[in-house]
């Protein structure tokens, strides 16, 4: 009868430690899966995580930009329909030749982040054209003054970026 009680115990006691193990399993899955959502390796022809380390880490230390000392904000998010916006921006400004915030439809960055499917309350974009690397458009945005407080801009929660040739679109948005 002991055996058979010692038996049972051990069963129980390793039924109990495989559902525990794949509910931490399932957990930190879940949290690497939401982790993934908000900053992919490569996104739209972007280093997307590279980009947005880049954004938050100016954001959360504060800067100037030209004349103006900007405070440091809450860092942001990745938004996969931003990316979108601003990807689509860059291809059509290459397949168009051409460099505007303003489509040759005459679309504004608010009517692309709409159609994209973001609904937005606050947006801004930086465009940038020839330079080949995150770090050296990162560089020019934060070397013009409007660029650089797009950047800073407390009002924006979440951000998206797009490359198409040397055509870059960085979009931020708040919904």
């Amino acid at each position: 009868m002991r055996a058979m009680l010692n038996g049972i115990w051990r069963i129980m006691f390793i039924c109990v430690i495989f559902s525990c193990t794949k509910s931490d399993m399932e957990t930190d899955l879940n949290e690497q899966k939401a982790a993934d959502v908000q900053k992919p390796d490569i996104a739209y022809n972007v280093k997307a995580a590279v980009m947005l380390d880049m954004v938050n880490d100016v954001r959360t230390k504060g800067c100037t930009c030209g004349n103006t000392a900007m405070p440091a904000v809450a860092a942001l998010t990745w938004n996969d329909l931003l990316a979108k916006a601003a990807f689509d921006h860059s291809d059509d400004m290459k397949v168009n030749n051409y460099f505007s915030h303003t489509s040759g439809e005459n679309t504004t960055a608010g009517d692309r982040i709409r159609l994209a499917g973001y609904e937005w309350r606050a947006y801004g974009e930086n465009i940038a054209l020839g330079q080949t690397t995150e770090q050296i458009v990162m560089n020019s945005w934060l070397n013009s003054e409007g660029h650089c407080k797009n950047l800073m801009n407390k009002n924006f929660k979440e951000m998206g970026a797009g490359r198409s040739g040397n055509y870059w679109t960085q979009v931020f948005g708040a919904k």
